[in-house]
């Protein structure tokens, strides 16, 4: 059962970055989106902050929504740091 559960929790976080790197997506939106509570967006946002994403939000004209920060540098970085 736990292997399940934590296989459920790994597709909704790989599905809600997927939803934030969209842009478009506020915490209600994404809750619906994703059938969880705005409170697990909430919780699962702090995780993959402290996985190391970048997750801020930007204002748009109907509020505000989520979006991933520098992405592309951080995956430079990333193979610039690897040995070749």
């Amino acid at each position: 059962m736990r292997y399940e559960q934590s296989l459920a929790i790994a597709k909704r976080h790989s599905r809600l970055v997927a939803l934030i790197r969209s842009g478009k997506y506020s915490s209600p939106s994404l809750a619906e989106a994703l059938e969880v509570s705005e409170q697990t967006i909430y919780r699962d946002i702090e995780f993959l902050k402290a996985q190391g994403l970048r997750i801020g939000s930007v204002r748009r004209a109907k509020g505000w929504a989520y979006q991933l920060l520098n992405e592309s540098s951080r995956v430079l970085s990333q193979k610039r740091s690897s040995p070749q």
